[in-house]
């Protein structure tokens, strides 16, 4: 796979999350969709496209397992939210924790992975970081009332992180010419 390819994955990502944190955040209030079943749909969504790419990518990353565990979490998650009267409310909070800190995990190994392609590869650092501390108070502090919380810092996170990636892309290939 060519660097080319790898940006236009990057791309796809940045923009797929960006569309699907706005309408996460946007949609539960203009339309009668309740914000738990667009939380997961787009959990679902999400998690399903992580997986793919990663599998799909395997060969230009090496630690493309973490992908697919954050991927597997979160559309796990997506799913049990849209059963969620069939599962315990804390255990979806906690997978949703979870993909966060993979995600932290995961965002740190892709800085060190593009710090050769990318040009502004510090950026990724300090949002996993971000969302390493968005896990551990998901995880440890919120209970199980205040799922709509945990919806609305996903959110704010698939935004960030859709904004973060299509700025880094511009960025390289108006710098590097791709």
């Amino acid at each position: 796979m060519s660097e080319k390819n790898f940006l236009c994955y990057i791309l796809t990502e940045g923009i797929l999350i960006l569309v699907l944190g706005i309408f996460m955040l946007i949609f539960p209030k203009i339309t009668f969709v309740s914000f738990g079943f667009m939380m997961s749909i787009a959990f679902a969504i999400y998690g399903g496209f992580k997986i793919i790419c990663s599998v799909i990518t395997k060969n230009f990353s090496k630690h493309y397992i973490l992908d697919i565990l954050s991927g597997v979490s979160i559309f796990i998650s997506g799913i049990m939210l849209g059963l969620a009267p069939f599962f315990d409310i804390m255990l979806i909070i906690t997978l949703i924790g979870i993909f966060f800190i993979f995600k932290s995990i995961s965002e740190s190994a892709f800085a060190i992975r593009v710090r050769d392609i990318l040009i502004p590869h510090k950026i990724p650092i300090y949002l996993s970081f971000i969302d390493l501390i968005l896990g551990i108070i998901i995880i440890t502090i919120l209970p199980s009332a205040v799922l709509w919380f945990v919806g609305i810092l996903a959110g704010i996170d698939f935004i960030l992180t859709g904004v973060m990636l299509i700025n880094m892309l511009i960025v390289t290939k108006y710098t590097k010419g791709y």
